[in-house]
């Protein structure tokens, strides 16, 4: 396994950057990425999306645009609606690009989301031939069985055999988050509900949010996050997933990462987690989110191969915790992430918002 590492600097402002960058291949060279900005002075208060297109395979991107299918909604009580946290797919039955994410709400000019509020589902698929999104739509799901909704978000999709979307998401349960993947159709152009897992719970802090599935060698397996701990599930069928357990390396400690994201990533017949960890040497960072570490995943035990650790993108001070993984194909996948600006006065350590692009090759 090879890699190298692109940076793209964005033009940081000093009072928004640009987060969530996460990227789909279309074929070997164009590939399309969404970016959203984040106000450095509020608590995730984002806008909505922005695009940027390569045709080079990731070497060089257009400059970030706005892009109508992504719109803020306002009600007559002055709460803005939008869609954040999105993450891509192309959908292969239909050979169709989708990005998917969650909805957050803001009550007027308040600098954080509202607590409480409905998190649907969102999706916007992407028209190859004129190279655009169509308006983004909410996953309509049964009300009774999910009262606030349920949400994908900083997650990893994948595509069963018959071509039905499995869509990892959170579901609000009370003081915890229980995690669970949705299966839904897809005809290429409308997302439909057919049935959820089991829910997954571990109730401590806040429980799991955030997972990432991904199918290996006959199986599935989520990445989940809780405040705490890093934690996996596997399943044979993607409906019945195993007890949650806590990442560990092959010696059998603790893989020291916690709360926040990991995600998967295959290259030559192998199977790979990439994630962010306490490594002695990062404690400036929020939350040690920084650099993004890639290691084998033994699947027999299920454990992460601590020598085969690298560093994937590295540390500048600011967090890489919300990054994305693009598989391009069964030998290659990228590693998208921009540094996230917050805390203030992270840039005294050399971030700039940049947008680093690793290209993972066998």
């Amino acid at each position: 396994m090879e890699f190298s590492i692109n940076q793209i600097p964005l033009g940081y402002d000093g009072k928004e950057c640009f987060v969530h960058a996460r990227a789909c291949a279309l074929d070997n060279d164009n590939m399309i990425l969404t970016t959203q900005k984040l106000n450095v002075y509020g608590d995730d208060l984002f806008s909505p999306l922005y695009v940027l297109k390569s045709t080079d395979g990731g070497k060089t991107w257009t400059e970030p645009a706005q892009d109508s299918a992504f719109t803020t909604e306002i009600d007559e009580n002055n709460i803005r609606t939008l869609g954040c946290d999105g993450t891509h797919i192309l959908h292969a039955a239909t050979n169709t690009p989708i990005v998917l994410g969650h909805t957050v709400s803001y009550k007027g000019d308040d600098l954080a989301p509202m607590r409480g509020a409905r998190a649907d589902t969102w999706y916007a698929t992407y028209d190859i031939e004129k190279e655009q999104y169509r308006t983004m739509k909410i996953i309509d799901t049964p009300r009774d069985v999910y009262p606030v909704g349920c949400g994908t978000g900083c997650s990893q999709l994948a595509e069963a055999e018959n071509g039905d979307l499995l869509v990892p998401v959170y579901i609000p349960r009370g003081p915890y988050y229980y995690s669970a993947v949705m299966r839904c159709s897809f005809d290429g152009i409308d997302v439909k509900f057919k049935e959820m897992s089991n829910e997954l719970s571990f109730n401590i802090d806040r429980g799991l949010c955030e997972p990432s599935v991904t199918y290996y060698n006959g199986k599935y397996y989520l990445t989940m996050r809780n405040d705490r701990y890093g934690l996996y599930s596997v399943s044979d069928d993607c409906k019945n997933f195993s007890d949650p357990e806590i990442w560990r390396w092959d010696t059998d400690d603790i893989l020291p990462t916690y709360n926040t994201q990991s995600h998967w990533l295959k290259c030559g017949g192998k199977l790979y987690l990439v994630y962010t960890r306490k490594a002695g040497n990062n404690d400036h960072v929020f939350r040690n989110r920084a650099p993004l570490f890639m290691a084998e995943v033994d699947t027999d035990t299920m454990r992460i191969l601590r020598h085969t650790e690298q560093i994937v993108v590295p540390e500048r001070g600011a967090r890489l915790g919300n990054f994305g993984v693009t598989q391009v194909n069964e030998d290659c996948a990228l590693i998208t992430v921009t540094e996230w600006m917050q805390p203030v006065g992270c840039d005294k350590f050399g971030s700039d918002n940049s947008l680093f692009v690793t290209k993972i090759f066998k």
